[in-house]
């Protein structure tokens, strides 16, 4: 079962009685998460997540908060329902008893088994005019739906070789290693990297691959979608690839008969220029992934010992579709 992560912002809203029977009141919006995950199963809720309202002082009479609810998941009913319930479409209306200082609804995130949770973000906005409240000031807070990345790499326990990471060598090519832990990472060079760099490193052409360890189970997923900081401090021989494969064993030579990689789309256009000196954030998917295991894989290919690009990777993640 997947997991999801929730954050919400909490803004303060300033509400008022009518003009003619009440003072204003101040009602805050307290987010609360019984548990911190939530793994749905088609076709049945996720964890609520629930909203407590106080306000600033004990109401003198039964009152009424619209709040209005936004977003862009499938729809109530698909990808959330709340408690209460909406009567009116996009529509909550909570109470708040004479004499009390305390209402609350929940969110629910759902999977129907069509309809993934994935990404999804909705606003709630208080009415202007919320029948027996009236709402002044700022009126909005989001609440967002977010899936784990399957893969989340910033390298600042790189020591020596990247964690998570295998580098193989292509035999008949430059023999060093060329890939390593760097101290100069994003955004301002005070965390660990991981680079690749073919100068000084002896004879021959680079041709490294730098592998995840375990394989993606394609058989979960129909999209990885890849993203990462790239940086290049030295220009020079030597190009950088992201790739794929599901014909490569997990050990030997990367470019053995019967393995055969694909470039990810969209990556190698989106890379810094060579030498740039300046971090870009790179984003990549591969759609139609095949229900097989999965590597993926950098490769540094090209450098030679007196003329070499370099090549440093951080904030590495892969999240899944």
């Amino acid at each position: 079962m997947r997991s999801f992560t929730y954050s919400l912002i909490a803004i303060l809203f300033v509400l008022g009685c009518t003009e003619e029977d009440y003072e204003a009141a101040t009602i805050t919006f307290y987010p609360s998460l019984a548990g911190s995950t939530a793994e749905p199963a088609p076709g049945t809720a996720g964890t609520p997540f629930r909203v407590d309202l106080v306000t600033s002082r004990v109401l003198a009479r039964e009152s009424q908060v619209n709040i209005k609810v936004a977003g862009n998941g499938a729809g109530y009913g698909f990808s959330y329902v709340t408690n209460p319930p909406q009567l009116q479409q996009g529509i909550i209306t909570l109470t708040i008893p004479e004499g009390e200082t305390t209402t609350f609804f929940t969110i629910t995130p759902l999977n129907d088994g069509v309809v993934e949770v994935n990404d999804y973000e909705y606003t709630f906005t208080i009415d202007q005019y919320s029948n027996s409240i009236r709402s002044t000031g700022q009126n909005t807070f989001k609440f967002y739906v977010t899936e784990p990345p399957l893969v989340d790499q910033n390298f600042n326990d790189c020591s020596g070789a990247p964690a998570a990471f295998t580098e193989r060598i292509v035999p008949g090519s430059m023999a060093a290693t060329l890939w390593a832990c760097t101290d100069f990472g994003f955004p301002n060079e005070s965390t660990k990297a991981v680079e690749a760099n073919a100068f000084g490193k002896g004879a021959g052409v680079a041709n490294s691959y730098l592998i995840l360890n375990e394989p993606l189970d394609g058989a979960d997923f129909n999209e990885m979608i890849i993203s990462m900081q790239v940086y290049s401090r030295f220009s020079g021989a030597g190009i950088l690839k992201l790739k794929y494969s599901t014909t490569y064993s997990g050990t030997g030579n990367p470019e053995a008969d019967g393995v055969t990689w694909t470039d990810v789309p969209n990556f190698s256009e989106q890379l810094p220029s060579a030498g740039s000196r300046a971090w870009v954030l790179v984003k990549a998917s591969v759609k139609d992934v095949p229900d097989q295991p999965v590597y993926v894989a950098f490769q540094f290919q090209g450098g030679t010992t007196g003329s070499s690009s370099n090549w440093r990777i951080d904030d590495f993640n892969i999240k899944i579709k």
